[in-house]
């Protein structure tokens, strides 16, 4: 399906569903000390019956969701947590859950010289008493902010509904609205036939390793003709009836289909020329006469490939009544007998580090995560949903940024929409202005860096983040500091100038610059001294 000609991207992405009946409102709710309001989608699942459920192997959903809500003791120091799978609220009593915290039991697998750290002065970090280190949870869902309101949806997947559309309940609201009618899919009546021409039973399911608001994430294997099983791989199920607004998008062959699979077809198919290898490739402590890298495979300077090497492709998509189903590579190491799982992403491999990575490990992931971020805005796109459990781990180093369920092109007039997270949303956002999605995916990306530094978020409520840097006494300038700062700052500086803690923290408060326009762009990030050596700034 995918090696069709590439889709054509155009920067003015104006052609949403047009609703065909009047917009309905929805009663607006608080979301913690972030201070918004939100306006629920109001889809009421409780009112009627689910999504019938496929057949698959019963496995423990690798997340569960968290109650957010405060207690008494809780509201005088409003906090955010660390684990951030798109925060949502839900007043439903059937949701109220005690927050889980998943840590992993062993780091990444990364060659020695990058495991090991740079220097023996660095140790754990001590938090004064008057910052405490924020609250961290375990959740998979996802906000999205209209114009400074957030939609609410559940955390699990419905399981049997009808086939007739969902009537969703009207309340009024003054703030900004949500089209129902663009936020489902096309009716059967608007098809002719289902994409793909697939069906999820051609593929043997081994379990469930996570699941949010929109969909679920399984590790699957294709059933071949001789009826064997192919290599792994992973299946994102998207449920239908709960794509945003803005999450759709016209395709000239496909009809209206999710901006997510239409963004992945288009950097699957894009040529990408493979270029000198960089200064922060994860094979720069192996000998000069190894070829090999981070991919596993040959890097050969002026090759053209498909797609970028971190950025997840997609290899195969198709849908049935009720889900979207992307079909994509597996790329995290296999779990070992008898060995603790290796972390599967930049989250958990920050829980093995709680104080912050080694400097080396730094800059190997910041440079590939700002290398693929750059080629995407090359392209027009951007993510919207920049974080650190974005970006999977795969072997000796390398790291996949995955999920486009919230990007989008870029677009003239911006966005008053956001469907992403808190943690990673940028002062105009969480004031609720417009926004033109490159400056948020570097402040994303810069919580990102900050985050893999001192092993918290920098800003634990919207008025610290309103402040950024700007004060030397902010909490998040202050643990920047304790890490980087006071004599540390040439702390794991490689021989070709790259890598010190001082220029990391040079690099993260360049992103996280309050004021829109100050922000580095992407192309500019990876000129950093940070992450290219000497001769950056």
């Amino acid at each position: 399906m995918l090696s069709a000609s590439p889709i054509g991207i155009t920067f003015d992405d104006d052609d949403w569903i047009a609703p065909p009946h009047a917009p309905r409102l929805y009663r607006t709710a608080s979301v913690g000390s972030w201070g918004v309001t939100s306006i629920g989608r109001g889809f009421d699942w409780a009112a009627q019956a689910d999504l019938p459920k496929v057949q698959e192997t019963p496995t423990q959903p690798a997340a569960e969701l968290v109650d957010l809500r405060q207690t008494e003791s809780e509201k005088s120091t409003p906090t955010l947590g660390r684990k951030h799978h798109h925060i949502f609220l839900d007043r439903s009593p059937a949701l109220k859950t005690k927050p889980i915290l998943m840590t992993s039991s062993s780091p990444q697998t990364l060659p020695q010289a990058i495991c090991r750290p740079i220097t023996p002065s660095v140790q754990p970090l001590a938090r004064s008493p008057s910052s405490p280190r924020p609250r961290r949870r375990s959740s998979q869902q996802r906000v999205s902010l209209i114009a400074g309101r957030v939609s609410i949806a559940p955390i699990d997947p419905p399981s049997p509904t009808p086939m007739l559309t969902e009537n969703l309940r009207r309340t009024p609201s003054s703030g900004s609205i949500l089209s129902v009618a663009s936020t489902r899919p096309p009716s059967p009546s608007e098809t002719q036939h289902f994409l793909g021409g697939r069906n999820i039973s051609e593929y043997f399911i081994e379990r469930e390793i996570g699941r949010g608001a929109y969909g679920l994430v399984k590790r699957a294997r294709e059933f071949l003709p001789d009826g064997s099983l192919g290599p792994p791989l992973v299946i994102k199920q998207v449920i239908k009836s709960r794509i945003l607004a803005d999450c759709w998008k016209k395709h000239p062959k496909h009809g209206t289909i999710p901006i997510e699979i239409y963004v992945m077809s288009a950097i699957s198919n894009t040529a990408y020329v493979l270029p000198p290898r960089r200064p922060w490739d994860p094979s720069r402590f192996k000998g000069p006469n190894d070829e090999t890298t981070a991919t596993g495979s040959e890097w050969k300077e002026g090759q053209v490939v498909k797609g970028h090497p971190n950025i997840c492709p997609l290899l195969d998509f198709f849908e049935d009544n009720h889900y979207y189903y992307l079909i994509l590579p597996s790329t995290t190491p296999e779990h070992l007998p008898n060995e603790p799982p290796p972390p599967s992403d930049l989250f958990d491999l920050v829980e093995t580090y709680p104080q912050g990575l080694p400097p080396a490990m730094i800059r190997t992931y910041l440079g590939q995560i700002a290398d693929a971020i750059s080629f995407l805005h090359a392209q027009g796109i951007v993510h919207r949903d920049i974080k650190d459990e974005n970006v999977v781990l795969g072997s000796n180093g390398k790291c996949i940024l995955i999920d486009f369920g919230s990007s989008g092109l870029v677009k003239k007039g911006g966005w008053d929409t956001f469907s992403g997270t808190l943690d990673y949303a940028g002062p105009e956002i969480l004031r609720g202005e417009r926004y033109y999605g490159k400056e948020q995916d570097v402040w994303a990306f810069g919580v990102v860096a900050y985050v893999l530094l001192v092993g918290e978020c920098p800003f634990m409520t919207a008025a610290e983040a309103q402040e950024g840097f700007e004060s030397p006494f902010a909490n998040a300038s202050i643990s920047l500091d304790e890490r980087c700062a006071e004599g540390k700052e040439k702390e794991g500086e490689e021989r070709d100038g790259g890598g010190a803690l001082g220029d990391a923290a040079m690099l993260v408060r360049a992103c996280l610059q309050v004021e829109v326009a100050a922000r580095p762009t992407c192309e500019r990030i990876l000129q950093s001294r940070f992450l290219i050596g000497e001769g950056g700034w």
